[in-house]
């Protein structure tokens, strides 16, 4: 027995308040005058047991009266239902849903959600006068939505019938903190928390995972599990790749992805196709066997600039939200090339430079002073700068510019050292060769983005093919080196800030070498516009209902506006106010929960990167914990194990719940009780005192 208000059980006290009168009462003495003796013999034995009995019968009774009046404001309840005299004890109910997307598989038995939204229903429809139900799906406590008890039957109906699977989702162990925070609240002493999931693996362990105990022991807690076999088919998109890291327009852009079957059937001709920008551009027909993975690499060359939105798609399955996951990439426009240079390094760098600029400007080395740099995505210098224009050059790279050096041929590479170095490019090495015996270079990094996929073919990993003939050279240093040669690095690429640059170790004339007349310096120019325009951040993939924010680089902000202009997946447009921090302005989007991609653009329409949205990868994978694994992970959490019981799906959810309540409330019983006692007493009082008299 349990009490709904155990303070007042403090005023059986007073029970004692009858006994100490009747104790009182024994201790005076009453004096009876007699005429004579005789009427003392009168008096029989029996009749004074008699009145002392009746005594006794009033003194319990009092007594009584006052236990039973405590104990029916204390309200007990029973774990049993009585007739007539008891009242159902109120509860407070929790339905937690789970409604993650694996919810919305069918199976044998239909769909799996919408059965689920029935049994809550049934739940409600139980509930009695005086109950009230919190339903609570994972994706509130997911979006932070806070939930609360009602009796209102119609409001929890809509709130079951409006609520759908989500793409964002908390873990079940998050739902049964949730359920013991509304619980702490609750004036009611009887508890109960429905969980209706189908026990995927990664639930499960969630739920393994916390050690906090949960739940007094009033608080029945009942699972009803949604399983009705698994799946024999279905395929996952897990993730995309791009094995492609410099994007141009018209070159092939090749894309991995990788799909597990966690369906319990091989799947033959699978298709599965690539989308940009909504336009179907490839397509492969796969075959994959049960309960494996496989990656898939689909190329196509991009035909526009900006932000490209990849879909990766197949067929239909059991289960249709993990059919599908987003990625993006940026293709820059053509970059606004500035080149400091004189001579023939100029000519030589105008002839070999590549027809993908938007704009070439070329500037005698004496007029770098009237540079702008800022107007330029790259610079180009092979000319001697002098110590204020090696200054205000590196400012424009540690802001976010880049640049591609070369040593000025117009005078001697040590001559250079001092200004080179304040490009950090400590320590620059002199190196000479003779005619007979010139300077080569020796590998290649082949796995940086600025020559991956242009030596194919060629025998050795690191093999550049034919090497420019060097006589003399200003090796640099204080970076990484891209292509090596005897005595030093010939190509070294150093990052200075939120800015980066190449270094050359030769002018691009034929006065220190024959790199002009050979196909590394055209290659080298091309490959290093494109890799110099290159956006840093491709994009940023985020799980639906994380909270989003990106920086962008104060170099990419052609404007100092800091409103930038947001496009969700299906194409609406919003605008969010950034904040200038140190690198560039911090854009906060808040929470997103529809898988797609986020395209963010400049107030004036310009790329400036983009965030793909999807649904977490352990959706797709269709592994379930069995009954009993839950079962027992939910007893290691509560206080009181035996209250956690399994209900049957298939049956009348509303009869199991009719019988799982716990307890009526006594306070009718003891109140007819008292009320009885009370009229006993004044019968037999009237008795006694009649006697008395006599």
């Amino acid at each position: 027995m349990t009490f709904l208000n155990p303070l007042v059980l403090i005023g059986l006290i007073a029970a004692a308040i009858p006994v100490i009168l009747h104790l009182l009462n024994l201790r005076k003495l009453k004096t009876i005058d007699f005429s004579t003796l005789r009427f003392i013999k009168e008096l029989q034995k029996t009749s004074i047991r008699k009145l002392k009995t009746q005594q006794i019968l009033l003194l319990i009774l009092r007594t009584l009266i006052i236990i039973c009046c405590v104990l029916a404001f204390s309200r007990p309840t029973i774990k049993s239902s009585l007739p007539a005299l008891g009242s159902h004890a109120k509860t407070s109910i929790i339905v937690i849903l789970d409604n993650s997307l694996s919810m919305d598989v069918s199976d044998a038995g239909g769909n799996r959600f919408a059965k689920a939204k029935g049994l809550a229903k049934q739940i409600a429809m139980a509930m009695k006068d005086g109950d009230e139900m919190a339903f609570l799906p994972l994706s509130a406590i997911a979006n932070q939505r806070k939930r609360s008890f009602s009796r209102n039957k119609e409001f929890l109906f809509k709130e079951i019938n409006t609520c759908n699977p989500a793409h964002s989702t908390a873990s079940i162990n998050d739902g049964l903190r949730a359920s013991q925070g509304l619980l702490d609240a609750s004036l009611n002493i009887h508890k109960e928390v429905y969980l209706i999931t189908d026990i995927q693996q990664s639930q499960h362990a969630s739920i393994l995972a916390d050690s906090l105990e949960l739940f007094d022991e009033q608080t029945g807690v009942f699972i009803i599990p949604m399983q009705n076999g698994n799946p024999t088919t279905n395929i996952s998109i897990d993730t995309i790749l791009m094995m492609t890291t410099m994007f141009e327009r018209g070159k092939s852009a090749d894309i991995q992805t990788r799909l597990t079957n966690s369906g319990s059937s091989d799947i033959r001709g699978l298709i599965i196709s690539m989308m940009f920008n909504e336009q179907r551009v490839a397509q492969k027909s796969i075959d994959i066997a049960a309960g494996t993975s496989m990656t898939v690499t689909l190329s196509s060359p991009p035909t526009t600039t900006g932000i490209i939105r990849v879909r990766m798609m197949i067929e239909p399955d059991a289960l249709e939200h993990d059919n599908v996951r987003h990625a993006a990439f940026i293709i820059p426009p053509p970059p606004i090339v500035g080149v400091i240079a004189s001579g023939s390094s100029a000519e030589f760098l105008r002839l070999a430079s590549s027809n993908a600029m938007s704009s070439y400007a070329t500037y005698a080395a004496d007029q770098a002073g009237t540079v702008n740099y800022e107007e330029h995505d790259i610079i180009i210098v092979a000319g001697a700068l002098n110590r204020n224009e090696v200054s205000r050059l590196d400012a424009f790279i540690q802001s976010g510019g880049t640049a591609l050096i070369f040593p000025d041929d117009r005078f001697e590479p040590s001559e250079q050292i001092p200004t080179l170095t304040m490009l950090g490019l400590a320590p620059l090495q002199v190196q000479a060769f003779s005619e007979r015996s010139p300077g080569l270079c020796t590998s290649v990094d082949k796995q940086h983005p600025l020559f991956r996929g242009v030596f194919k073919g060629l025998e050795m990993e690191t093999s550049l093919g034919d090497s420019p003939k060097i006589k003399k050279a200003l090796t640099g240093g204080g970076g990484q080196s891209l292509i090596q040669m005897q005595g030093g690095s010939f190509l070294t690429e150093v990052r200075r800030g939120e800015g980066k640059l190449l270094y050359c170790a030769v002018p691009p004339s034929p006065a220190w070498s024959s790199f002009p007349f050979s196909g590394l310096l055209p290659t080298l120019l091309y490959r290093a516009m494109q890799y110099l325009s290159a956006k840093e951040m491709l994009t940023s993939e985020l799980i639906a209902g994380d909270d989003a924010f990106t920086i962008i680089p104060t170099k990419a902000m052609k404007s100092p506006d800091q409103m930038v202009r947001i496009s969700d997946p299906k194409g609406t447009e919003s605008q969010v106010q950034g904040n200038t921090v140190p690198g560039g302005l911090s854009v906060r989007i808040g929470r997103l929960n529809s898988p797609g991609v986020y395209s963010i653009r400049s107030k004036e329409g310009e790329s400036l990167t983009a965030l793909t949205v999807n649904i977490p990868v352990q959706e797709g994978h269709l592994a379930y914990a069995t009954e009993h694994d839950l079962l027992k992970a939910i007893k290691q959490r509560v206080k009181q194990p035996s209250s956690v019981q399994l209900l049957n799906q298939s049956s009348r959810i509303g009869d199991s719940v009719a019988k799982a309540k716990v307890g009526t409330e006594l306070w009718r019983l003891f109140l007819v009780l008292a009320l009885c006692f009370a009229i006993t007493e004044m019968v037999l009082a009237r008795r006694v005192s009649t006697s008395t008299n006599e």
